[in-house]
């Protein structure tokens, strides 16, 4: 079993410090189970496409090498658990929405992702990521996305061909395409028989300009929603994820036969 939290908020547009602090303490507060994956939305720490991306860009490649990662690896530290956040890093030629993950007691980033599909507003300052990456924790093989990832159904395939069991994305979508959001998810855990952990930012004002759909979901590998945040709401949603029912049901019903060892 895995007990996933998504932490569901509205981050401040360029205000790094304040949304920091307030996504550390949503999740101390929540008191994680030790062992547990920690989920943070797309960009949470300076909020979606900061207006100064030279301002927002951090290295996230050690503990100590940027304010957002000390933070992942202090909230790792204090829960014991994993902990996925998400930011703006340089590229030699631009900057790379980034996945930094760190896990207890490690000093250095356990894993990352370098989001591979940029959505119009990125693809002027950001390079695309080069490739999939999974990840361990316990028994669990974890692949991560970011927001506009959704729309390549390729990428969830190819990681579950690589063995992936729970597959996460970390967004910023807009509330105009909520029912995209909804449904795309759903699909994408249908088509490859595996858990999705989508969590995505909030607008706890909906009149703002852009709003943001928040419906954070966690979905199984049958389609069914386990658990639906709220849209205006920041909110955490946790869910029980169980491995050996994932592995069951693809017995039961082999449609990746063939395609999945």
């Amino acid at each position: 079993m895995l007990k996933v939290y998504l932490i569901q908020m509205d981050s401040s547009l360029g205000n790094k410090p304040q949304n920091i602090e307030k996504a550390k303490k949503m999740i101390l507060d929540a008191r994680p189970s030790e062992g547990s994956l920690i989920l943070l939305p797309e960009m949470f720490a300076t909020g979606y496409l900061p207006q100064s991306l030279d301002d927002a860009a951090e290295d996230f490649s050690t503990r100590d090498s940027g304010e957002t990662s000390r933070m992942l690896s202090e909230v790792a530290d204090e829960t014991r658990s994993t902990i996925m956040g998400a930011g703006i890093t340089r590229a030699s030629n631009g900057f790379l929405n980034h996945v930094s993950i760190y896990a207890p007691q490690s000093p250095k980033e356990f894993a990352s992702y370098d989001k591979m599909n940029l959505f119009f507003p990125e693809k002027e300052c950001f390079r695309a990521g080069k490739k999939i990456n999974l990840f361990n924790i316990n028994k669990w093989k974890v692949a991560s996305f970011i927001c506009y990832d959704l729309r390549f159904p390729e990428l969830f395939r190819e990681a579950t061909k690589q063995g992936a069991n729970l597959i996460t994305v970390q967004a910023a979508w807009p509330a105009k395409r909520k029912a995209h959001w909804e449904t795309l998810l759903k699909a994408r855990a249908i088509e490859n028989q595996v858990y999705i952990a989508a969590v995505n930012a909030t607008s706890t004002n909906p009149s703002e300009r852009k709003p943001l759909a928040g419906t954070s979901l966690i979905i199984s590998p049958t389609g069914d929603i386990i658990a639906e945040a709220p849209a205006n709401e920041e909110i955490i949603l946790t869910a029980e994820l169980d491995l050996q029912a994932e592995k069951d049901y693809r017995k039961a019903f082999p449609v990746l036969e063939g395609i999945v060892d």
